[in-house]
């Protein structure tokens, strides 16, 4: 079993809740689900935060997904829905495929294809610049993922600071379970009335055209009003209701 972070907030229905890329589970920091009869899951994915990069094992968002499920079943923990942020949206994804039950997964500024060979060569370009200089690639990679990066200089600082506490190991394995995920859209359209997608209007990383052209009528996904790919901080009441409401099944 690999080191994994784990902790659980106030009581209700069970949600594990994933971060993305360069966070930790601090990044829910934003949103406030105590009131609201949800148990809230958080974990540190492996080679972010508290979690310590996987040994003897195979780079990829499968492994990652069976770690984590793993470690929920030690803990007594044996269905729950699912949040994913970012790359922990891929995660989510993983383990509702992997698990014998259907949570119900919310994709938050994240998406269900594989990587376009251009974004592959970005994930190298990454492994590469991180090699040499990790805290200039966080420093110039964060800021961009606002819409508005003047008006968030203190969540940004915060984001930055964690970030350069990782190592080259921890970003270079996510990178490359990243690059290599396979497409799942097929699997996505099997749980759409389980999968909801919430995308950010001006997210530059996931595009609101690319995720209507995904979908394609076939997975339903929400839209925040100008928020880019850091939504949750954004516009986090908007964020913070809407899953209120998906996970409560008011929607």
């Amino acid at each position: 079993m690999s080191d994994i972070y784990l902790s659980i907030k106030g009581s209700g229905k069970p949600v594990l809740f994933l971060h993305g890329f360069l966070e930790t589970s601090t990044m829910w920091k934003y949103l406030d689900f105590t009131d609201n009869a949800i148990q809230c899951i958080y974990i540190d994915i492996p080679g972010h935060g508290k979690s310590h990069v996987p040994k003897e094992t195979e780079i990829s968002i499968d492994s990652i997904a069976s770690i984590i499920i793993q470690k929920l079943l030690k803990e007594g923990i044996n269905t729950f829905d699912i949040v994913g942020h970012s790359m922990g949206g891929y995660i989510a994804l993983s383990i509702a495929k992997q698990v014998d039950f259907k949570p119900k997964v919310v994709l938050l500024n994240s998406n269900f294809w594989d990587d376009t060979l251009e974004k592959k060569k970005n994930r190298d370009r990454v492994i590469n610049i991180i090699s040499s200089n990790k805290d200039l690639f966080i420093q110039e990679a964060i800021p961009g993922l606002f819409v508005k990066s003047n008006e968030n200089k203190e969540a940004i600082n915060q984001l930055i600071n964690e970030a350069k506490n990782l190592t080259v190991e921890g970003i270079t394995f996510a990178s490359i379970a990243m690059r290599d995920r396979p497409d799942l859209t097929s699997f996505a359209q099997t749980i759409s009335h389980e999968l909801v997608c919430i995308q950010g209007e001006k997210d530059s990383i996931v595009t609101e055209f690319d995720m209507k052209t995904k979908c394609d009528n076939k997975i339903p996904f929400i839209t925040i009003p100008n928020a880019g790919h850091m939504s949750h901080i954004e516009a986090s009441d908007i964020v913070q209701k809407t899953i209120i409401d998906l996970i409560l099944d008011r929607l």
